[in-house]
């Protein structure tokens, strides 16, 4: 199966938890929805063609963690409608400091249409239309190790990737003495409904979500029915 893999590193960011208002907890990867939008940022893509892309499943993602260095967090103002405290209000926000990660992009089009859009996905994360950002405009990343190639089948269901855990069955698996983090789910959107009038979006809602499981330094073995892939130094599952 034929993927695109490239790295991702940035200095803080953060991901939002939806439901988190007040405080905004953060996933410890980027949810897909961030992922390809940033894809559609650096292509200099639509509104639009980023929700067609999610609501058509016209790509699949898997993300290795392969480091946080630690967490901070910071207070963000921002305007609101309420002319109490002047129209502002303050929320504090989780941030991840020196995150890295390993990211997987599938197509799913026939061969015509993938081949075209590999290559000009291939061209954008090495030349990308406007700044790289995951998450907020300035949380910029640096995007490097960017590489086509094709993932094999793995004989084996130990993963070290996210993965959507809705109905999923696994155990977890221990190795060394880093410090690690368990796996921990929060529901993260997948797909979106969207209102366009006069080329503004006025209403999005969630179609599809799924619980995304992370953890950080130990490995998931999956127990129930699930396709693994490998590349010799990941194995991954997509979603």
């Amino acid at each position: 199966m034929q993927v695109i893999k490239f790295k991702v590193e940035g200095i803080l960011n953060s991901f939002r938890v939806p439901f988190f208002r007040t405080y905004h907890k953060t996933f410890l990867a980027p949810p897909k929805t961030t992922i390809i939008g940033m894809i559609a940022n650096i292509m200099k893509k639509s509104e639009q063609w980023y929700y067609d892309t999610l609501k058509n499943d016209i790509f699949e993602v898997s993300v290795v963690i392969d480091k946080i260095e630690g967490k901070t967090k910071d207070l963000w103002g921002y305007k609101n409608l309420k002319t109490g405290n002047r129209g502002r209000s303050v929320v504090r926000r989780d941030k991840l400091y020196k995150s890295v990660y390993t990211i997987y992009l599938k197509i799913n089009k026939n061969n015509t249409e993938n081949k075209n859009i590999n290559n000009e996905i291939l061209d954008a994360l090495k030349n990308p239309k406007s700044v790289p950002a995951l998450g907020l405009d300035d949380e910029i990343v640096r995007i490097y190790n960017i590489e086509k190639l094709d993932l094999k089948k793995s004989k084996h269901n130990i993963i070290n990737s996210v993965f959507i855990g809705d109905g999923i069955d696994y155990s977890v698996k221990i190795d060394g003495d880093e410090d690690i983090q368990l796996p921990t789910s929060n529901i993260s959107p997948l797909k979106y409904s969207v209102d366009v009038k006069n080329g503004t979006r006025t209403k999005r809602e969630i179609i599809k979500e799924g619980n995304q499981v992370e953890y950080i330094n130990c490995k998931v073995e999956i127990k129930s029915d699930m396709d693994i892939y490998e590349d010799g130094f990941n194995k991954v599952v997509f979603y």
